[in-house]
């Protein structure tokens, strides 16, 4: 049963045709009433309280919306979604066969293929989730120039949707690191914790990459070659103790939040590795920043967001 966000209750569309389907839902949920009182300018913006109030008001909304469009991708594929957990599984495989077997960069790491599978899958929430909140202003703009709502539930969808597509496949990380001769460790409960840390800091910067976006869509094709940097300035690939100990270049990927999420993985997560509690307090204040500056700086321009160019 869907409930309307501020009151009443009805039955769910199917998610089926999910791009209309939510576009005519929207139009029925974001509002107070089935009786379209209140409407005003969709332009309008509310002061903070009020604007961070209407958010949590559309939670429903926004998980029925991010669990929607979970299950309409890959619906053409003969596998469907499970390529949620191929595509992060055959990455680590290709980069195990280059850079484990044939590079030999795995310097001063007993298990290198679980060492990659940590760090392959934190780092692709981070840059499922950004990429998805920049294109959410174009996708949804034409809800946008229809009724009034706090913008920000639009990256905020967006990650809520990365998240849950990532929390099979960090399951499946410590299948990887079973299968690799880890064993299982109170510790990795504290993973989820982690988890949430990060999906806070990916909100932000969706937030960010959000505005940036839907003022210049150029910025959206960079994106991919900025991540593909940052892969490399993550340690992803290899360990930055081993390769950089005593360099002063180091306190560049300790100053790095995504670097912060995978060591602190790693360390729950790996026999080998122990956890850096100085980078999980870099990560979790690098998540309360961002998001608190990815709200601020996106709700500058909420009453341009939906413009035509």
């Amino acid at each position: 049963m869907r409930r309307n966000l501020l009151g009443g209750s009805a039955k769910y569309p199917s998610p089926i045709r999910h791009h209309e389907t939510m576009t005519q839902t929207s139009t029925e949920t974001l509002h107070a009433g089935d009786d379209f009182e209140g409407l005003r300018d969709a332009r309008t913006t509310d002061r903070l309280g009020p604007y961070l109030l209407g958010v949590w008001n559309r939670r429903e909304w926004t998980w029925y919306v991010a669990a929607s469009e979970l299950r309409s991708r890959q619906v053409n594929s003969i596998l469907g979604n499970l390529w949620h957990l191929l595509s992060p599984l055959l990455q680590v495989g290709v980069f195990f066969i280059f850079f484990g077997l044939i590079l030999e960069v795995d310097r001063g790491v007993d298990n290198f293929i679980g060492y990659l599978a940590v760090g392959i899958f934190t780092y692709l929430f981070t840059q499922k989730a950004t990429m998805a909140g920049g294109r959410s202003m174009t996708k949804y703009r034409p809800l946008m120039q229809l009724i009034s709502f706090p913008r920000a539930l639009m990256p905020v969808t967006a990650t809520l949707t990365e998240a849950l597509a990532a929390a099979p496949a960090f399951l499946v990380m410590f299948i990887v690191a079973l299968s690799s001769g880890e064993s299982p460790s109170l510790a990795w409960f504290l993973v989820a914790p982690v988890f949430a840390v990060q999906t806070a800091f990916n909100a932000g910067l969706a937030l960010c990459v959000a505005r940036a976006v839907s003022r210049v869509f150029d910025i959206q094709q960079v994106l991919p070659f900025i991540f593909r940097l940052g892969f490399y300035a993550s340690g992803v690939l290899f360990n930055v103790n081993a390769y950089l100990e005593g360099n002063s270049l180091r306190i560049l990927f300790e100053l790095n939040p995504i670097y912060c999420f995978i060591e602190v993985n790693r360390g729950l997560v790996l026999g080998d590795q122990s956890v850096d509690w100085s980078l999980a307090v870099t990560g979790a204040i690098w998540a309360v920043a961002m998001l608190v500056v990815g709200l601020i700086w996106f709700r500058g321009a909420e009453d341009r967001y939906g413009d035509d160019r």
